[in-house]
Protein backbone atom coordinates (compact mmCIF):
# COMPACT_ATOMS: atom_id res chain seq x y z
CA UNK A 1 0.00 0.00 0.00
CA UNK A 2 1.43 3.27 -0.69
CA UNK A 3 0.80 5.91 1.76
CA UNK A 4 -0.86 8.87 -0.07
CA UNK A 5 -2.48 10.71 2.49
CA UNK A 6 -0.68 11.35 6.16
CA UNK A 7 -2.04 13.20 9.19
CA UNK A 8 -1.18 16.98 9.79
CA UNK A 9 1.39 15.93 12.25
CA UNK A 10 2.45 12.71 14.10
CA UNK A 11 1.35 14.36 17.58
CA UNK A 12 -2.51 14.35 15.37
CA UNK A 13 -2.20 10.93 13.83
CA UNK A 14 -0.88 9.68 18.33
CA UNK A 15 -4.24 11.61 19.48
CA UNK A 16 -6.62 9.87 17.20
CA UNK A 17 -4.91 6.59 16.83
CA UNK A 18 -5.49 6.64 20.68
CA UNK A 19 -8.94 7.33 20.44
CA UNK A 20 -10.01 5.01 17.96
CA UNK A 21 -7.24 2.63 17.31
CA UNK A 22 -8.62 -0.33 19.18
CA UNK A 23 -12.12 0.28 17.69
CA UNK A 24 -11.01 0.64 14.18
CA UNK A 25 -8.95 -2.92 14.70
CA UNK A 26 -5.31 -1.24 14.58
CA UNK A 27 -2.62 -1.96 16.80
CA UNK A 28 0.04 0.73 15.86
CA UNK A 29 0.03 4.11 14.58
CA UNK A 30 1.28 3.17 11.65
CA UNK A 31 -1.16 0.87 10.74
CA UNK A 32 -4.03 3.56 11.45
CA UNK A 33 -2.23 5.68 8.96
CA UNK A 34 -2.17 2.44 6.26
CA UNK A 35 -6.03 1.41 7.00
CA UNK A 36 -7.36 4.97 6.75
CA UNK A 37 -5.70 5.50 3.32
CA UNK A 38 -6.87 2.27 2.52
CA UNK A 39 -10.29 3.38 3.11
CA UNK A 40 -9.68 6.61 1.24
CA UNK A 41 -8.48 4.24 -1.86
CA UNK A 42 -11.12 1.57 -1.64
CA UNK A 43 -13.62 1.86 -5.19
CA UNK A 44 -16.26 0.34 -2.56
CA UNK A 45 -15.88 3.08 -0.47
CA UNK A 46 -18.70 5.80 -0.71
CA UNK A 47 -17.70 9.38 -0.88
CA UNK A 48 -18.82 12.89 -0.78
CA UNK A 49 -17.99 16.11 0.19
CA UNK A 50 -18.68 17.71 4.17
CA UNK A 51 -21.51 20.00 3.97
CA UNK A 52 -22.29 20.65 7.46
CA UNK A 53 -18.13 22.26 8.33
CA UNK A 54 -17.97 24.33 5.02
CA UNK A 55 -14.46 23.36 4.46
CA UNK A 56 -15.18 21.20 1.35
CA UNK A 57 -13.03 18.08 3.01
CA UNK A 58 -14.33 14.79 1.68
CA UNK A 59 -15.92 11.91 3.66
CA UNK A 60 -15.07 8.42 2.52
CA UNK A 61 -17.14 5.45 4.45
CA UNK A 62 -17.05 1.50 3.88
CA UNK A 63 -20.22 0.22 4.36
CA UNK A 64 -19.36 -3.08 5.25
CA UNK A 65 -16.90 -2.79 8.19
CA UNK A 66 -18.55 0.99 9.26
CA UNK A 67 -15.09 2.61 8.46
CA UNK A 68 -15.36 6.50 7.72
CA UNK A 69 -12.03 8.65 7.10
CA UNK A 70 -12.38 12.49 6.98
CA UNK A 71 -9.93 14.19 4.40
CA UNK A 72 -8.84 17.51 4.59
CA UNK A 73 -9.46 19.89 1.48
CA UNK A 74 -5.81 19.88 2.03
CA UNK A 75 -4.82 16.47 1.33
CA UNK A 76 -4.22 15.54 5.27
CA UNK A 77 -6.00 13.10 6.86
CA UNK A 78 -8.67 14.63 9.94
CA UNK A 79 -9.92 11.53 11.50
CA UNK A 80 -10.84 7.57 11.12
CA UNK A 81 -13.05 6.19 13.02
CA UNK A 82 -16.61 3.69 12.99
CA UNK A 83 -19.20 5.10 12.40
CA UNK A 84 -23.03 4.05 10.88
CA UNK A 85 -24.66 5.09 7.74
CA UNK A 86 -26.96 7.34 9.12
CA UNK A 87 -23.60 9.47 10.23
CA UNK A 88 -22.43 8.94 7.02
CA UNK A 89 -25.01 10.26 5.71
CA UNK A 90 -25.53 13.52 7.77
CA UNK A 91 -22.18 14.50 7.01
Amino acid sequence: MIIRHYFRDGEKMRKHFLEHGEATGCDSPEEYLIRANEIIANPNSKKKRETDEGDNDMVYYLPETGEIVFLAADGYIRTYYIADDKYFEKQ
